[in-house]
């Protein structure tokens, strides 16, 4: 009796599939807006890259308005639910390159019309401002970039209605007291100790100027951040 065995021949093991930096190393992606890529190949991209993918994708709505309490609520809330706010703040240079997003926003074609809950709300200011409001990037900026910073904050504040009182129009105040708070500037730790509203400015990103006690808070930093703004010239 003859017993005859076949064996199939094995099939070859597929290749693995190539990670995503490897994909984007070949620039596939390179004539392409950094907004439109899409979100996997984000951590494979420079600073710059990544921070023009992020400003052109905010999501406005959830960032400046879900939140429980302010600014700096819906910060946490978007950084709990997007990995590239992690990935944006653990590079060296994240600052520098959001600086320089916030500068390039041209404001003599400044839309005050322009709906800010829209998703691909791209390179408006108030989602950069709440970024520049962060400790992880107020403390890698040098003295002369604060300066910088407060000039264009200053330039940015200078152009909006002041009849439009949200929380969300007081991104530029926000980050001054930031800036003042995480420096520990005296002037400003001492009012807050008497001075709910700027003590929830700086905390919480809230502050309310149709309000006199907010429009007098909202004062109140733009002078000390001006005392400041000197000081800061003499290091």
């Amino acid at each position: 009796m003859l017993l005859f065995v076949s064996c199939d021949k094995k099939s070859p093991e597929p290749e693995p599939e190539p990670e995503p930096c490897e994909i984007y190393a070949t620039g596939i992606y390179n004539e392409t807006y950094p907004g439109k890529v899409p979100e996997k190949y984000w951590p494979c991209m420079d600073t710059k890259d990544l921070v023009d993918a992020g400003s052109y994708n905010f999501n406005s709505a959830y960032q400046l308005m879900a939140g429980c309490c302010g600014l700096q609520s819906g910060y946490e809330l978007c950084k709990s639910n997007y990995s590239w706010y992690e990935d944006l703040e653990s590079r060296n240079d994240a600052f520098q390159c959001l600086l320089a997003k916030y500068i390039s926003i041209d404001t003599a074609k400044y839309d005050l019309n322009l709906d800010y809950w829209l998703r691909g709300y791209k390179f408006y200011s108030y989602n950069l401002e709440v970024f520049l409001a962060q400790k992880t990037y107020l403390e890698d900026a040098t003295p002369a970039q604060k300066i910088i910073l407060i000039d264009e904050l200053f330039k940015k504040q200078g152009v909006r209605d002041a009849g439009l009182c949200h929380d969300i129009i007081e991104g530029p105040t926000f980050v001054m007291s930031r800036i003042l708070y995480f420096d520990n500037y005296m002037p400003l730790l001492d009012i807050m100790e008497e001075n709910n509203y700027i003590k929830n400015l700086v905390e919480l990103g809230h502050l309310r100027v149709d309000y006199d006690e907010g429009l007098e808070a909202q004062m109140i930093i733009f002078t000390l951040t001006d005392d400041y703004l000197e000081e800061l010239k003499t290091i």
